[in-house]
């Protein structure tokens, strides 16, 4: 009797969808260790932006999880974990801005990790110059550039947060994206 290939004999090790991982950490508490591991890095990501130091961001990033632990019993699955999650990082971002100033969004730009001088001074011309054009932008468009590229959500996680279909949130970032692209290239005609 002939063997199976090597490749139907070994099965696809899947990681776990978050609704697994969630039941899995109503029936045990420590579970929820896996939701941590995978959210992590985007909730402080998206804090960060949003708050603009790390120490407040970090603080803020282990109340999100404290509250997301605290009200696992309560999510509901009919929409997804990550827009969930993410309501609960926009209000702990929001109660950070009750008590102190906006900070500005280029927060979450990333560090150069070259030391070339003059690649360094290129890079932060244009990051100052990429924060002008986003804090011109009103809150909303702002919000929607932390929510993708700062938190890295999918439109449609974006779309269940906001209360928007996914067609209108991706809709929104075409042009906001296409606005942000005409006015770079106009004031770097202006120089």
């Amino acid at each position: 009797m002939p063997s199976l290939p090597l490749a139907h004999q070994l099965t696809e090790v899947r990681e776990p969808d978050d609704a697994q991982l969630v039941r899995d950490a109503r029936r045990d508490r420590a579970a929820f260790a896996a939701l941590y591991d995978r959210y992590v890095a985007r909730v402080y990501r998206y804090l960060y932006s949003r708050v603009g130091d790390a120490h407040s961001a970090e603080d803020a990033t282990a109340q999100v999880f404290t509250e997301a632990l605290a009200g696992l019993d309560s999510y509901r699955e009919e929409g997804r974990f990550a827009p969930w999650l993410f309501s609960i990082a926009r209000r702990r971002a929001a109660d950070h801005h009750r008590r102190r100033q906006n900070a500005p969004l280029e927060a979450a730009a990333p560090v150069a990790t070259d030391h070339d001088p003059l690649t360094d001074l290129v890079r932060e011309e244009e990051l100052r110059r990429l924060a002008g054009l986003v804090q011109g932008l009103d809150e909303d468009a702002r919000e929607l550039l932390r929510l993708r590229f700062a938190a890295g959500l999918t439109y449609g996680e974006m779309g269940r947060l906001l209360g928007r279909s996914e067609d209108a949130v991706k809709m929104a970032m075409h042009r906001l994206l296409r606005r942000l692209h005409r006015s770079w290239e106009s004031t770097d005609g202006a120089k």
